[in-house]
């Protein structure tokens, strides 16, 4: 074998390996990550805390910020970046989830330390040296500056010769210079959700914790995503018979959730706080009551135990138990609902009303837009549902209306501009004569067409 065909040949060798560890097939590496990400997460917290009783310069930091340097330049050599994520009242090393000690109190640990900032995670991009991890441990325990204290903190550290480290938004998985993804296909967006939903069941229903990671990377896909794509998404969703009931459904509504948090003007951080709430709003039919899935009556309640049995506390947990007793709760009940359950509530019914069943949707979206706006202000939060209402318009996404001259079309866009309220962008799908179109065709109802009537 010649030079060249062995250079080739470890290339590919190299290549199987990162397969491997990327699927998640090398149980090794995970472990040896795992272990090496422990010990290194609880290094750097505990010289965190050290900054609280001891002066930087002092020599008890000398063994630490060693240990430090060397428990990072052991990641590398396995990772290359490593990049340590943390999610809620749990911290990832690259995609991989550290057992912590649970017991510290929760506005000391790890990642409580970091978000002060408004830090939700770090890529470190090179071997930092002890001097240069005197430098950040410094920096991490100062207070926070400013209105927007990461940028501040990063700034502090690129002038301190840091910029080796990166510190990451609450709650995003993008690089630093990584384009928002607005072109990619929004039928693989929602079949990569419903895919993560359902691991997110299945674990569920074998007694295991939930893990929060793949489905907040997959909510974070759905905020990224622009209107026009949602919408379509929202449309196309609706007759997907292929994917696991209770999966689609809970995608559904995490999306028409988002949708509505998107026109309240909540913040991305908040959207995907509410995206993963929905995705748990019927974690209650997951458990199990002597073999079987509990009552509609009792699956709220079934939620909250899972939940509370489940370790670790954080803010987010107490927005799913609440939205899991209350996405039911009618608007004028006593004591009302949390936000995120009167917007869960929304979504939740207009994804039941309309999704496609194997008889037929039991209504069309016009007609429960119509049923459920009349119930405005006693089951439904009325300024949450005109909200909706106004960003779907007459002819929701999912609609299927027929034409004067024959055509049926699906409508694939909400409200572009209010004069367009009743003129959606659509796609023809039988055509004049009843048959299929044999190429795609749009039809944007702004410049033709008239609508004779919602095909129920």
């Amino acid at each position: 074998m010649s030079a060249l065909d062995e250079v080739g040949e470890a290339q590919r060798e190299v290549g199987k390996a990162l397969d491997r560890a990327r699927a998640g097939d090398d149980r090794e590496l995970a472990a040896k990550v795992r272990e090496l990400g422990e010990q290194f997460v609880r290094m750097l917290t505990g010289a965190m805390r050290m900054t609280r009783f001891h002066d930087t310069r002092n020599m008890a930091f000398e063994a630490p910020l060693r240990d430090l340097e060397r428990s990072l330049a052991a990641l590398r050599d396995l990772l290359g970046m490593v990049q340590v994520i943390m999610v809620e009242d749990q911290v990832y090393v690259n995609d991989q989830r550290l057992r912590l000690d649970e017991r510290v109190d929760p506005g000391d640990n790890f990642s409580a330390l970091w978000l002060r900032h408004e830090v939700g995670g770090l890529n470190l991009h090179a071997t930092l040296t002890m001097d240069q991890w005197r430098k950040i441990v410094v920096g991490a325990m100062a207070d926070p500056v400013g209105a927007q204290p990461r940028a501040a903190l990063q700034a502090a550290f690129e002038a301190a010769g840091l910029s080796a480290l990166e510190l990451l938004p609450v709650f995003r998985f993008r690089m630093k210079d990584e384009r928002r993804r607005i072109d990619q296909n929004v039928g693989a967006v929602m079949h990569r959700a419903a895919g993560v939903v359902d691991g997110l069941w299945e674990g569920l229903a074998s007694g295991r914790a939930a893990n929060p990671l793949p489905v907040r990377k997959m909510i974070n896909e759905l905020v990224d995503l622009p209107a026009q794509s949602e919408e379509e998404g929202i449309a196309r969703a609706r007759f997907d018979r292929s994917t696991h009931a209770l999966s689609r459904h809970s995608s559904q509504v995490a999306m028409l959730s988002v949708l509505i948090g998107r026109e309240l003007g909540l913040p991305d951080t908040t959207l995907a706080d509410l995206g993963v709430t929905a995705c748990y709003h019927d974690l209650g039919y997951a458990t199990d009551e002597d073999g079987y899935p509990p009552p509609f009556s009792r699956h709220g309640s079934a939620a909250v135990r899972s939940l509370l049995a489940q370790r670790g506390f954080h803010e987010a947990r107490i927005h799913r138990m609440l939205a899991c007793l209350e996405h039911h709760r009618p608007f004028n009940a006593p004591g009302g609902a949390s936000l995120f359950a009167r917007i869960i509530h929304i979504a939740d019914d207009f994804e039941t009303l309309t999704r496609y069943r194997s008889g037929g949707a039991i209504m069309s979206p016009p007609t429960a837009i119509a049923r459920m706006y009349a119930a405005r202000g006693t089951e439904y939060d009325p300024e949450l549902l005109q909200l909706f209402v106004n960003r779907v318009g007459r002819y929701p996404p999912g609609s299927v209306l027929e034409l004067d001259d024959g055509r049926w079309v699906l409508v694939l866009s909400g409200v572009r501009a209010p004069e367009l309220f009743d003129q959606p962008f659509t796609e023809v799908v039988r055509l004049a004569d009843g048959t299929e179109p044999l190429f795609p065709a749009q039809v944007d109802l702004a410049d033709e067409g008239t609508v004779r009537r919602v095909v129920e």
